[in-house]
């Protein structure tokens, strides 16, 4: 394999694997708390625009963190959890809606379009490494020097 080859394929590799370490969750929260705070960052606030129930102060938030605290408390699940609220308070509350359906594209069409990209670009820097290297002969400069000389 060329030299070139190489580095090409060892910065593929830290590239990938830098976006896989980015993707992994961290883990399980810790305590309860911590559980209701990530759950609270997931749910649009239904009367505040752009702010998560977190980080609203309204009284519905503090209901709906309230709720989310007392059903981790209980040990309900996170699938609960979100259908209780959604049921409540409609699909446009979650971040993060399933990945069903046409709202599946929103999430897969990000990452078709890069593969696209990336191999339109390998196709086009091949081709320009491909591409020959046009030097006159000696036969070529002969003619050119003929035609300038005629008058």
């Amino acid at each position: 394999m060329s030299r070139r080859l190489l580095s090409w394929l060892a910065l593929a590799a830290v590239s990938l694997s830098m976006l896989v370490f980015a993707a992994v969750d961290d883990g399980a929260p810790a305590t309860n708390a911590d559980k209701a705070y990530a759950l609270a960052t997931d749910f649009a606030c239904p009367v505040c625009q752009g702010q998560s129930v977190a980080e609203s102060d309204v009284p519905v938030a503090r209901t709906i963190r309230r709720e989310i605290r007392v059903w981790v408390d209980e040990g309900r699940t996170d699938a609960f959890i979100r259908a209780q609220l959604v049921a409540n308070f409609g699909e446009d509350i979650d971040y993060t809606p399933a990945a069903s359906g046409v709202t599946s594209l929103v999430w897969i069409l990000p990452v078709v379009a890069g593969a696209v990209a990336v191999g339109g670009l390998t196709v086009v820097f091949r081709r320009w490494r491909d591409e020959p290297d046009l030097t006159a002969s000696a036969d070529d400069e002969a003619v050119v020097a003929a035609a300038r000389s005629r008058p």
